[in-house]
């Protein structure tokens, strides 16, 4: 599918590797702020997450960071067709290599976060997917560097990843403020939504399935929590 359509945007995607998913519909959805300014998306990929995010906020300035040509091809078209009064830019550049003399008061990424399984023989999904482009380490490094010290960062990775995520973000200074546990189905975790701060914190912990056990159809809550990004009833 080269064009996904939301309810209040469209994102181009004939280029990218990976297309829109689940996990971009439920980070988008599910982070949040106070009051935010200034936003960095970490491997923006189409740019979905950060048209997501100027949908929610008032933003004075959204900044993201695509190390993959491709991708950044898409990302270009649906930044330059953004509905929103959302200042946007991006970046065909690794997080490795970019820095801002002014912080940043919102973080988001989806990272790639395969790191042992066979690699993907195109070259551009292997990218967008392993994390050799992108080591949690690097990317707990920048978020920590960019981030000011009353801001939020969020990311999704897989269950398995969980304490070893928390543990990485605590060497860095980085401390865990919300924790949501995602269910493929009833009793299967799948992904792990965290939020992170420079301050520690007590963490808010919340779960939420996105099907049904016996005919997989969408629950209730992950419609509730996506109906204003679906442009039909799922």
């Amino acid at each position: 599918m080269s064009v996904f359509k939301f309810k209040h945007f469209q994102i181009h995607q004939e280029n990218a590797a990976l297309k829109v998913g689940t996990d971009s519909m439920l980070l988008g959805s599910l982070c949040n702020w106070n009051n935010p300014k200034r936003l960095l998306d970490i491997g923006t990929g189409t740019g979905v997450l950060a048209l997501m995010c100027a949908q929610r906020f008032a933003w004075e300035e959204i900044i993201g960071l695509e190390i993959s040509e491709s991708a950044f091809k898409d990302a270009q078209i649906n930044a330059e067709n953004n509905p929103f009064n959302s200042k946007l830019k991006l970046l065909n550049q690794a997080i490795q290599d970019y820095h801002s003399e002014e912080k940043f008061d919102a973080i988001i990424s989806n990272p790639p976060f395969f790191e042992n399984s066979s690699k993907n023989p195109n070259e551009q999904k292997s990218l967008a997917r392993h994390t050799d482009s992108l080591s949690f380490t690097e990317l707990i490094q920048s978020v920590s560097r960019l981030l000011t010290n009353t801001g939020k960062a969020w990311i999704i990775v897989p269950f398995e990843s969980k304490e070893s995520i928390i543990q990485l973000a605590t060497e860095y200074d980085l401390f865990p403020a919300d924790l949501i546990t995602i269910f493929g189905k009833p009793g299967k975790p799948a992904r792990i939504i965290l939020s992170f701060c420079k301050v520690q914190q007590e963490v808010l912990s919340s779960s939420l399935c996105i099907r049904t056990e016996n005919h997989g159809a969408y629950t209730e809550e992950y419609k509730v929590l996506t109906k204003e990004f679906h442009d039909r009833e799922l």
